[in-house]
Formats: structure tokens, C-alpha cells, sequence
């Protein structure tokens, strides 16, 4: 119940916040939506107890987001990445086989979450729109407190955008480039690790193949169970 009461603090909190640069909107002041989450994507998996804590970029845009609320999520359920996303965990064991956003989405010790928590202003659909920096830095401290208050065993951050929001949470000098943070272990604490990978989406492919990312995970399952 104590990290419940945090967590929901946290949310009314954020809920607040207005973002310094107006390509970017706080979720919770567009029409619709009505979730007691920090970003949409916690929908998926928000096990406060979780085990593994995984950090994305963002999500998506306003235009994509408005019509996940209006159509049940179907964008959400048919994106290539989130089908890559669904392989990756399930080479760690964490069988689930869809994209299912419920606000308590917790038979998974899973917490999905996004270093960059406002969301994209666009009119049509412009997942790929180019993001800042200076948006994650904008909300550090939200991630930071989220982190505080789940306690995961493993972080995975997913592409260079929350990789070096991690690095500043932890005091990291960051490697010039992503690649060079995959593979190795990142040892946060006695208790806590931290793993990189690239982004699995059609351009983040570009830049490390599917085959290569496939063994990264598979090397993330045999640290852990090491």
C-alpha cells in the first residue's frame, strides 16, 4: 500500500505539469484520457513490485494516442515494435503474447514505462517525429522517483534517449554511442542492474539488426540467471 500511495502521488503530481516547450503535452490534459498512469505505455505492464523495469523513449504522438483511446488500443496492438518487444521478454521468460492496456495490468513483475513522459504534439500520425533531450531532462526527477518507489532488480533502457536519462539519474558518464553500453551489465547497486539495448523499431533495426538484438537479449537472460 506504501508504494501505492507514492505511486499515486506521484501521478496527481504530474498531473500538473505543463511542459516548457509546446510541441509536447502532458497525456493527462488531452481529451479522454483518464488514467492514473504517468505515461500511457505503464498501461501495459504496471507491477509495482516488479522485477524488471523497462524504459522506453516515448509514446507516439497525440494524433496516435487519440485514436488508441478511441479504438480500444488497435494502434498499441498492431506495431511492429511492440511485437518485437513481446519476443524480446519472452526469451526472459515473461510469457505474455499481446498487447493488453488495463489500468491494473500487474500478473507480470514487468513495469513499462518511457524516459520521456509528455507525448508528441502532431495532427496526423507521426510516431517517428524526431525528439529532445531537454523533454526527458524536463521530468528527470518523476523517473527518478518512480524508480525510488518500484525497487526493480534489473532496468532495461531501450535506445540512447533513456540510456542517458539513467546515466544522469545514476551519475554516469555515458558512452558516445549506444552501442558501445550494450552487452555488459551496468552494476547500479548491490542490489540493482542496469542493462542497454538498441530501439527495436524499423530504424533502430537500421542501426543494429534484429539477428544482433536478438542475442542481446538472449545475453540479458543468461546475466540474469547466472
Amino acid at each position: 500500500m506504501k508504494k501505492l500511495n507514492r505511486y499515486n502521488n506521484l501521478v496527481a503530481k504530474f498531473k500538473t505539469h505543463y511542459f516548457k516547450d509546446s510541441e509536447l503535452i502532458n497525456p493527462h490534459h488531452l481529451e479522454g484520457f483518464h488514467f492514473d498512469v504517468l505515461n500511457p505505455w505503464e498501461l501495459w505492464h504496471n507491477n509495482l513490485d516488479a522485477e524488471i523495469m523497462f524504459i522506453g523513449q516515448d509514446f507516439s504522438d497525440t494524433a496516435s494516442l487519440k485514436s488508441n483511446l478511441s479504438n480500444n488500443w488497435e494502434k498499441e496492438k498492431t506495431t511492429s515494435t511492440n511485437q518485437r518487444i513481446i519476443d524480446f521478454f519472452n526469451i526472459l521468460d515473461y510469457h505474455f503474447h499481446e498487447v493488453d492496456y488495463s489500468p491494473n495490468n500487474n500478473k507480470h513483475k514487468l513495469f513499462f514505462t518511457n524516459a520521456i513522459l509528455g507525448i508528441k504534439q502532431s495532427e496526423s500520425d507521426n510516431m517517428s517525429k524526431p525528439v529532445k533531450e531537454s523533454w526527458c531532462m524536463e521530468t528527470l526527477d518523476y523517473l527518478k522517483e518512480l524508480i525510488d518507489i518500484i525497487e526493480p532488480k534489473y532496468i532495461i533502457v531501450m535506445g540512447k534517449i533513456a540510456y542517458k536519462a539513467l546515466c544522469s539519474i545514476y551519475g554516469i558518464i555515458p558512452k558516445q554511442a549506444i552501442f558501445q553500453a550494450i552487452g555488459e551489465p551496468i552494476i547500479l547497486s548491490d542490489n540493482q542492474t542496469l542493462f542497454v539495448v538498441q530501439h527495436c523499431s524499423p530504424l533502430g533495426q537500421r542501426t543494429r539488426p534484429l539477428k544482433e538484438q536478438i542475442s542481446d537479449w538472449i545475453n540479458i537472460r543468461g546475466i540474469m540467471e547466472s
